[in-house]
């Protein structure tokens, strides 16, 4: 592959910000095997057959924004196909390096990509520890409610649309409702998140923390607390003999 041919492609395309403004070239890379294999989770077609993805930092003003295109190996002809998707919850468009990256606790080093934007997900992070909470107050599974009362108090982000749990975890994290045999996906917080600095060129962490959890110190004693409001709502006969196992 001419690799002056590829870069004068690269330096051709129209590379435009969120607000739809074109930005200028800066310079360019080929993406580094880690990178690829963490975008692949959410962007397969950067490890498609034949498919060199590259790495393109545009500039406008003092904003830097790194977008991802993938050339095609063995064909000069190809025009360069700029990788784009969108947020699962605002639809605005994403470069891949803009994408939120996660791992769950049973695999910290295992990074995964979701096609979720950082402001997305500040805001969608403050409705999450309400939502666990009116499922343990208000629950529509018995199977789940006993799994959840052993998992305990949840304070770290989860998701099972944005954040799936791998296949190698799901029988941890799943339960079939007695009563109409369909399968129930449970919380299963994350242990990391972050998201690519493009002017920096590495990654920024990403708070995991559920707004209006306990903290870590806390969370022993809130859990205690919260179980007797649970055993006062739904009877301690009922709670007990479902942490029983019955």
């Amino acid at each position: 592959m001419d690799e002056d041919v590829v870069a004068k492609a690269l330096r051709g395309l129209s590379l435009k910000n969120a607000d739809d403004e074109e930005m200028t070239y800066a310079q360019h890379r080929v993406l580094e095997p880690a990178r690829v294999q963490v975008i692949a989770s959410a962007f397969p077609d950067v490890k498609a057959s034949g498919a060199v993805p590259y790495a393109i930092i545009a500039t406008r003003g003092g904003d830097t924004k790194e977008f991802i295109a993938v050339v095609k190996s063995g064909d000069a002809s190809a025009d360069p196909q700029v990788v784009m998707g969108s947020c699962a919850f605002t639809y605005e468009d994403l470069s891949p390096s803009d994408c939120i990256e996660y791992s769950f606790p049973e695999e910290p080093e295992e990074w995964r990509m979701a096609q979720l934007s950082h402001d997305a997900l500040s805001t969608y992070r403050g409705t999450k520890f309400a939502a666990w909470k009116n499922m343990m107050e208000n629950p529509s599974c018995e199977a789940a409610f006993r799994r959840m009362l052993h998992i305990g108090v949840i304070t770290q982000m989860f998701d099972s649309q944005v954040f799936p749990t791998p296949d190698s975890l799901k029988s941890k994290y799943q339960v079939t409702d007695e009563r109409t045999g369909k399968l129930i996906e449970l919380p299963h917080p994350l242990k990391g998140l972050r998201v690519w600095n493009a002017a920096k060129q590495s990654y920024d962490a990403v708070e995991t923390q559920l707004d209006g959890a306990p903290s870590e110190s806390d969370a022993e004693k809130w859990w205690d607390d919260f179980m007797k409001e649970l055993a006062g709502k739904h009877g301690a006969e009922y709670i007990d003999g479902l942490l029983a196992g019955k």
